[in-house]
């Protein structure tokens, strides 16, 4: 009998279980529950015994089966398509003796510095154990949580995640088993797991997962828990990363449960830790960031007015005690949690940079949203506070004197095929470099564009639409004496994808 088939049988069937954000977290809870668990293990052990190369037992398989056939896959691809870029990386100045810092690749492996030889000795020993336990305690002894987890630990770092993820899910079957469905126990192995799916590029599971920990974590601490406040954050940048993938449907819908996310974590910190608390003003940039995509994205937002969808966001919207409306906002959501960051540095009187700073990003989205006076009295505002500081000059360089891509605080891959399905695979990109030089007017945008990287016959395509894609860019411009001023020949050196 087919272990898959099992679970969704009548044994598995937990009617009462529903989850607001859209997903079908149920699926889990069906395959985790120990009605089902037990009865996986019977099939197991009476249809052919099977045991994993590691020694264990065969669990029954919760993960996407396309997976490792997909990751096989990537691994024969052909020579890889040149012919177009789907995502290209916030551009980093270049300047002279410093190489510029990208952010980690996706999907990197978990390698430390230990031999092969000895993390291949260390995993057979875990073996031997997990062996030793279920002959004296049984395959659900709640001793072998622990070495599953030791061992998934070991494999991820070997890059072997579709075996990693078997198992620490048969480290959270037992876990479960012994100390409650809803336990918090399971929470770390979770985590691990969606490193697993992250490295092989299956979103679905990933998503699948991140909701989970959300479901078991309200579960075991109610909705108004402080605890809590991480993990809707947490969740809130899952699911700004998902929509930056063009993962999810409608896509818009990403952004709409980012900002109520974004917004219930922000009030919770509010009224357990007050605004002085250390992740309130990252929590508000992240709403702006929220705010950013939506109005960047208009297409994606009426979408989310299908009924089925509306509906799902109050029902959300209700779980997190949130009055405002689901419906997410640009501009003005932005705008409003920008001024309040102003507004804390400026009731805080003791960190002038922190508040010019917060009075340029202020500057920034006016200038985004070419509101251009208010923008030059921002930044005008922003440059006395700093002039009137000590070592003004020192600091006014810092933050002035040099051109930035904006916003500074969401530093974002630009995805140029949102919404299409090649653009989830990031897992199987390739990518290249390419050094821009351009000059920068008063409205932030970049003119006199020149690709400084040698055009060859294979990147010519790809370096052209980058070029297009500098000049739809806008950069801080320099502030000279409290004013904005053009200025020329910024080198920044793009990572890009394809």
């Amino acid at each position: 009998m087919n272990v898959d088939m099992k679970c969704s049988s009548t044994l598995c069937s937990d009617s009462g279980l529903t989850f607001s954000l859209g997903v079908r977290v149920v699926a889990v809870l069906l395959c985790l529950s120990p009605a089902c668990l037990l009865a996986q293990q019977s099939v197991s052990e009476t249809t052919n015994g099977d045991t994993g190369s590691n020694g264990l037992t065969a669990t029954p398989d919760i993960t996407d089966t396309a997976t490792t056939e997909n990751a096989a896959t990537t691994e024969t691809d052909s020579a890889p398509d040149r012919s177009r870029i789907l995502y290209i990386d916030p551009p980093q100045q270049l300047v002279e003796g410093i190489d510029p810092t990208f952010a980690a690749i996706p999907g990197a492996d978990f390698t430390e510095n230990v031999s092969a030889q000895q993390r291949v000795q260390v995993m057979r020993n875990y073996e031997g154990t997990i062996a030793s336990i279920e002959n004296n305690g049984g395959a659900w002894d709640r001793a072998l949580t622990e070495e599953l987890v030791a061992l998934g630990v070991l494999q991820q770092q070997e890059g072997a995640h579709p075996e990693a993820i078997e198992t620490l899910s048969r480290a959270m079957h037992v876990n479960r088993i012994n100390e409650g469905l809803h336990t918090l126990g399971q929470v770390a192995m979770v985590e691990r797991m969606i490193d697993s799916y992250v490295a092989l590029g299956d979103w679905s599971n990933v998503d699948l997962y991140q909701n989970y920990l959300f479901y078991v974590q309200q579960k075991a601490y109610g909705s108004d828990d402080p605890r809590l406040i991480p993990v809707l954050h947490r969740l809130g940048e899952w699911n700004i990363e998902a929509f930056n993938l063009g993962f999810g449907d409608p896509l818009g819908g990403r952004l709409s449960t980012a900002q109520l996310l974004f917004n219930a974590a922000t009030r919770m910190v509010g009224i357990h830790f007050g605004r002085n608390d250390e992740r309130y003003v990252p929590y508000l940039r992240s709403i702006a960031t929220s705010a950013y995509l939506v109005a960047r994205h208009p297409d994606y937002m009426t979408e989310l007015n299908r009924p089925d969808y509306a509906s799902a966001q109050e029902m959300l919207r209700y779980q997190l005690n949130e009055t405002r409306s689901p419906e997410p906002r640009g501009y003005s959501a932005g705008l409003n949690a920008l001024q309040e960051v102003t507004d804390i540095y400026r009731e805080q009187g003791d960190q002038p940079y922190l508040l010019a700073e917060a009075l340029a990003n202020q500057a920034d989205w006016q200038l985004i949203f070419d509101r251009f006076r208010a923008a030059e009295e921002l930044y005008a505002e922003a440059w006395q506070v700093l002039n009137e500081s000590e070592n003004g000059e020192e600091l006014i360089h810092e933050l002035f004197g040099q051109v930035r891509p904006i916003p500074t605080f969401a530093e974002l891959p630009t995805n140029l095929l949102l919404g299409s399905p090649d653009s989830q695979e990031r897992g199987a990109l390739h990518y290249d470099y390419a050094d821009v030089r351009f000059d920068v007017n008063q409205n932030g945008a970049p003119r006199n564009v020149e690709v400084l990287t040698e055009e060859t016959e294979d990147n010519a395509r790809q370096l052209s639409r980058l070029r297009r894609e500098v000049l739809r860019s806008l950069f801080r411009p320099l502030i000279v004496d409290g004013k904005i001023e053009s200025s020329e020949s910024h080198v920044f050196r793009y990572r890009y994808w394809y």
